[in-house]
């Protein structure tokens, strides 16, 4: 623990020394005091969090993931280009007490600027909310300056159906057996998801939503969010919602009239006392309007409660961009420990760009491959040896890239949505443990391996 306080101490050394410190400082106070003060907000609640904490919080994270990179990568790589590991390496300090050693010192940097930025951010959101109306203030403590819980339908278990549907046709019309058998299947996926998403004009839709604990809930107001979609694009139309919440058998239950924009989130509040004795919250849908509407099942209707604090949520979003510097951190020094300084920044630099150009990898996925696709049977036209590795590889980056983009709070702090502690220990076993641990070990094995001092002729 001696040797590695020690290389922790001299790594913090080193950021000053490259006077990143003081460089990084001047971002973040331009990003967190000076940014809201030439952006003006529009006055509205959401405008306010968009300038103040959506904003502030993204470029934070940016800067400190550059930081990150940029120490990492020149700390290492320095060490080793001037030949300074060489005199630690005849000490009684194994290598990967070295490499471990800078990985602290430079979590060490950076949960000191993190804190302090994101104490600056926590109290200029409530100083500057005092200065906007007071509608306004309501909304920002009723649905931004909370914690809430979301309950929303289950994945549907589609594979019996269209497994039965499939049989049906196939039976009815035996040339349809000679299709793609995976052509088919989402044919007939596609077809039944839909059927659970539509509303016809004319038609009543009904959800039956899990919420929780009726004891805990009963008293406490909901939110009920919809999306949903038409069959035109890009609609702009307004539409006219007409609810009804709260439990069929009840004579009393809450009807709602509002204005509906297609594709744009919905939200509106309902009174208390309307879930079952099961906690369970049934609202129905009845569409009076002309077209037919499409309630996707992933979040076309979702209840939303209050479930903590504003200032927990707050603390565990920070925690959560932690855990991605700790990865950005690992990449950084696994890269410099076998790469010079440059070519280390721009490796990791270019590991992450490929790596989030997600569009890409999800076209190799569902390609199955990386030959090109004939459009009439949907598989690959030339297929090689190289398509299972690329799809696997793809397969093992979407994964990662699903997982480190879950560590991203901005979306949940700015819509008040809770940041569960359990999606706190996932992305610290995943993304620091797991990713960066691989990093890790990755970097300690190449440098333990690596030949330090080697003779040179002249």
């Amino acid at each position: 623990m001696q040797a590695l306080g020690a290389i922790a101490v001299l790594t913090l050394k080193a950021a000053v020394r490259y006077r990143l410190l003081a460089v990084l400082g001047i971002l973040l106070v331009l990003t967190v005091v000076a940014l809201p003060l030439v952006i003006k907000d529009d006055g509205t609640a959401r405008g306010f969090i968009q300038i103040l904490l959506t904003y502030t919080l993204t470029l934070i994270s940016a800067l400190l993931g550059l930081a990150t990179l940029w120490i990492a990568c020149g700390t290492l790589s320095q060490d080793l280009e001037e030949h300074h590991l060489e005199i630690i390496d005849v000490k009684p300090v194994a290598r990967w007490q070295v490499w471990l050693g800078k990985w602290i010192g430079i979590m060490a940097f950076n949960g000191v600027l993190l804190g302090l930025s994101g104490l600056t951010v926590y109290f200029l959101l409530h100083w500057r909310a005092a200065n906007l109306p007071e509608e306004q203030q309501a909304t920002l403590r009723e649905e931004i300056f909370v914690a809430r819980a979301s309950a929303r339908l289950p994945a549907p278990e589609l594979d019996e159906v269209v497994a039965q549907e499939i049989g049906r046709r196939t039976t009815a019309d035996p040339q349809l057996a000679q299709l793609d058998p995976a052509l088919l299947t989402r044919i007939v996926r596609e077809e039944a998801l839909a059927s659970l998403q539509i509303v016809n004009p004319g038609y009543i839709r009904r959800w039956t939503i899990e919420v929780g604990d009726p004891e805990t809930l009963r008293d406490l107001p909901l939110d009920v969010r919809v999306k949903f979609f038409t069959t035109s694009a890009y609609d702009t139309q307004i539409y006219t919602g007409n609810w009804l919440i709260g439990p069929p058998e009840n004579a009393r239950r809450y009807n709602i009239v509002n204005r509906l924009s297609p594709e744009t989130p919905i939200q509106f509040e309902v009174p208390a006392g309307l879930i079952d004795n099961q906690g369970r919250l049934t609202v129905d849908f009845l569409n009076d309007n002309e077209r037919t509407f499409l309630f996707p099942v992933t979040d076309g209707i979702e209840v939303l409660y209050r479930k903590g604090t504003f200032a927990a949520n707050y603390l565990r979003g920070l925690l959560l961009i932690y855990c991605g510097l700790g990865l950005l951190s690992a990449m950084g020094l696994m890269a410099a420990s076998f790469l010079s300084f440059p070519i280390a920044a721009f490796f990791t630099s270019t590991l992450l760009l490929v790596a989030f150009s997600g569009g890409t990898l999800s076209q190799i996925v569902e390609q199955r491959g990386i030959s090109g696709v004939d459009s009439h049977t949907g598989k690959t036209a030339n297929p090689s040896f190289i398509d299972p590795i690329a799809v696997g590889v793809a397969e093992v980056l979407l994964k990662a890239v699903e997982v480190v983009r879950g560590s991203s709070p901005v979306n949940q702090l700015s819509d008040g949505r809770l940041i569960p502690a359990a999606q706190l220990v996932q992305c610290a076993g995943y993304v620091v443990l797991g990713m960066g641990g691989c990093c890790g070990l990755l970097g300690m094995f190449i440098l333990h391996r690596r030949e330090l001092a080697t003779a040179k002729s002249f």
